[in-house]
């Protein structure tokens, strides 16, 4: 039986094609006559732009020396929707003012000014309305897209204050993290998620970080970029991640050596260095820039020298110790693996350069112990006939393993016939001898 189509599906395909087609005028229209189709959008009661009242006029303005009539601002022009949102704003209406500013930047042809305010006009609203999550992004936007804005520094100060505030639950876990190790707590009560809408649904600290670096980047010499670094850093620092709290915290020591928090900063650097090297099996770099560190507070920040002298005394000798276990295991593998020389290099360095510990002592042992050696060997092999020097007897020779090249050796099995040591023929001559 041949299949045969009915007739509903025709319909259902004359219909597809038909909106396919309906679907072409409508974004043909869209794309030739995009202003006409934005204000009819804009005008439509529930999905387009909300009212907005006149702003208040002046009768007179001043303008230089003369006095002049106020020209009235079109109410549908953006200018005007824009005064009408600001004083929507003024009242206090900042939901119905968040609408206008919102439309108002998503027309890319208004002027670069008015785009700008209204930006930031947006996320003032979301902010007073408790919206901070998505006020905050506002503000990125606003200074990824218009760095030179003027109002980037209100922007900067309101991101800052939105992380430092989301940081307060941070804070209150460090307090009772310290009752719950000083036994005055039973437990600490876990953070995970956050159910107001001032603060995100998850990874709060994160959240918090992010705004953190972005206020840093985006103000790099700024009055809040020292105080950035250093709560994103405390905050790696109480979680143990010490590598990018040193990041943190040296960076407010490189930058802005004269900051109020530069000293402490230098003091958890140099904790941080210590504990980010894993031991003296690793990278002994970080070890070595916190022998710097040390230095350079003890030149750079007298009060931080007097007050915590004996921490910075601490410091050095725990330095010390990992690095002179670090030489000390380095002398080792060169003494394991064949290298006499090496091995004594290290030693002597380690006397020299950490005379105080115990690792000195520890090497004019096995200094002493590479010199009987050393002397034993040189015993030995003065002992040996010239044919066992060149011969050695542990070797094999002309790749045939098996024999050694001398039967005056102990232990030693006899050559194969033809190889030999030269003996003299009775003609004189030099010959080798089965």
């Amino acid at each position: 039986m041949a299949y045969r189509q009915t007739q509903p599906a025709k319909v259902s395909l004359n219909a597809f094609f038909g909106g396919f087609v309906l679907s072409g005028l409508v974004l043909g229209c869209h794309h030739f006559e995009k202003d006409k189709t934005r204000n009819f959008i804009d005008s439509l009661p529930i999905i387009g732009m909300p009212n907005t009242p006149l702003p208040p006029v002046e009768s007179v303005v001043f303008r230089g020396e003369e006095v002049m009539d106020e020209v009235p601002v079109e109410p549908n022009s953006p200018e005007g929707k824009l005064a009408g949102a600001k004083e929507l704003f003024r009242q206090g209406n900042y939901a119905t003012a968040e609408r206008v500013f919102h439309r108002l930047f998503e027309n890319k042809k208004n002027a670069q000014p008015l785009l700008e305010e209204a930006r930031f006009m947006e996320a003032e609203c979301l902010r007073l309305q408790g919206k901070y999550p998505k006020a905050a992004d506002t503000y990125v936007d606003l200074l990824k897209k218009f760095d030179r804005t003027p109002y980037k520094d209100a922007a900067i100060q309101h991101m800052f204050d939105i992380a430092n505030y989301w940081l307060d639950d941070s804070r209150e876990e460090m307090k009772e993290t310290r009752e719950f190790r000083e036994g005055s707590r039973f437990f600490v009560v876990p953070r995970f998620l956050s159910f107001e809408r001032t603060k995100p649904f998850m990874d709060r600290e994160g959240r918090a970080i992010e705004k953190l670096e972005q206020v840093r980047w985006n103000d790099i010499n700024g009055p809040l970029a020292d105080r950035a670094l250093f709560l994103a850093g405390s905050i790696k620092f109480f979680h143990t991640d010490y590598k990018e709290a040193d990041h943190y915290f040296s960076q407010i020591h490189e930058r802005h050596p004269n900051s109020e928090l530069a000293a402490q900063a230098v003091e958890l650097a140099i904790i941080s260095k210590h504990l980010s090297t894993g031991g003296s099996d690793y990278d002994g770099r970080k070890v070595a820039e916190a022998r710097n560190l040390v230095h350079s507070a003890m030149q750079n920040y007298p009060d931080l020298a007097n007050k915590r002298r004996v921490f910075l005394d601490r410091q050095i000798v725990g330095i010390t110790h990992q690095q002179a276990d670090k030489d000390f295991k380095i002398a080792e593998f060169y003494e394991r693996t064949g290298h006499p020389g090496s091995a004594f290099f290290y030693f002597e360095m380690i006397k020299r350069r950490y005379p105080e510990t115990g690792y000195a002592d520890r090497a004019t042992d096995r200094i002493a112990q590479l010199r009987k050696k050393h002397e034993r060997k040189e015993e030995l092999e003065e002992k040996l006939s010239p044919f066992e020097k060149l011969w050695p007897q542990n070797l094999p020779s002309f790749g045939l393993p098996g024999f050694t090249p001398s039967d005056n050796v102990p232990g030693a099995r006899p050559l194969p016939a033809g190889i030999g040591p030269p003996s003299a023929s009775p003609s004189g001559s030099s010959q080798y001898v089965p």
